[in-house]
């Protein structure tokens, strides 16, 4: 990893330039959701299991992870394209796994979009496994605007 990178806390004043990665990066599907009030309630409640890598004053990688008691998650793990494979990537998902690990929660899950090659092979090369045995089902309350 960069010696002039580092990797801290993900704070509320960090979401607009993570908006502007996410909306960037491959792969990343960013959703009504990602709007800054919920993702500054989202890191109230996960504020120490998720990051951001900064180069200088900008950020270049993000990732949110947060768990339910039971399981963790991780979302929306981003790093800009000029700076991939340099171990930014593993460093942010090592740095989260390691605080859901503190928080006692031991297995994560993710999502990764169906046609997103080299987001799987990234996360099968850090030793994450393909499901096959459950489907993902969602709902979204009829009037919510973020359906």
């Amino acid at each position: 990893m960069p010696a002039d990178l580092e990797i801290r806390s993900f704070e509320s004043s960090d979401i607009p330039d993570a908006l502007a990665l996410w909306r960037t990066a491959d792969g990343v599907v960013v959703r009504e959701a990602d709007q800054p009030g919920p993702i500054r309630d989202y890191l109230r409640r996960h504020a120490a299991s998720s990051f951001v890598a900064v180069a200088g004053s900008r950020v270049i990688g993000t990732v949110l992870c947060g768990h339910d008691g039971r399981r963790g998650y991780l979302y929306h793990l981003a790093v800009e394209r000029a700076h991939r494979g340099r171990g930014i990537g593993r460093a942010l998902a090592t740095r989260a796994l390691d605080a859901l690990r503190r928080e006692g929660i031991e297995k994560c899950h993710l999502m990764v979009a169906t046609e997103n090659a080299d987001a799987r092979a990234f996360w099968s090369a850090l030793g994450w496994q393909l499901r096959s045995d459950v489907v993902l089902m969602s709902y979204a309350s009829p009037d919510s605007p973020n359906a």
